[in-house]
């Protein structure tokens, strides 16, 4: 018999409870991976770096089909991503690209334009290619993901990006 093959799922979780989630499903031996930015945050009376998900109300399982209803027993689960009724399969390597993004934050060269694709050419996101684009008056490294049918946007340094 031929064993199953283990997916990247995305999971839908209610608002700030990705965390309690994430653990509980470890509790249970379910591989599941929450991807975390650093973020300042400024209080009237100090500034803290925080670690906020990457994408809130979200984390990625890798599991089995048959293992898809132990996910959605944890409270705090709303369901999972899915399109047109089926459940949305991410693949390793964008599961692998959000691992690369998620620690990274740099600026981008000026000499770009918005909508220029890019690659960029050193570092941890070595080989990843996007499109720069303007966000609030800022340029950003755009990377679509498509399992997720959502993009993530980064700054980028100018000594890493190449021009496609």
């Amino acid at each position: 018999m031929i064993p199953l093959k283990a997916n990247w799922y995305a999971v839908y979780t209610y608002p700030n409870l990705e965390r309690r989630i994430h653990s509980e499903l470890v509790k249970q031996a379910i591989s599941t991976y929450l991807p975390l930015q650093k973020v300042l945050r400024q209080w009237s009376d100090r500034i803290k770096e925080l670690h906020v998900p990457l994408f809130p109300s979200y984390l990625f399982v890798h599991i089995h089909d048959h293992e898809r209803v132990n996910v959605l027993k944890v409270a705090g689960v709303a369901r999972f991503v899915a399109f047109e009724g089926r459940p949305a399969i991410i693949s390793t390597d964008e599961i692998e690209t959000i691992r690369k993004v998620e620690s990274v934050a740099v600026e981008l060269e000026p000499s770009l334009l918005s909508g220029d694709w890019v690659q960029i050419m050193h570092g941890p996101l070595a080989g990843l290619k996007g499109i720069l684009f303007k966000k609030k008056g800022k340029t950003r490294f755009g990377v679509q993901l498509n399992g997720l049918r959502q993009a993530l946007s980064l700054n980028v340094c100018v000594s890493l990006l190449k021009k496609l």
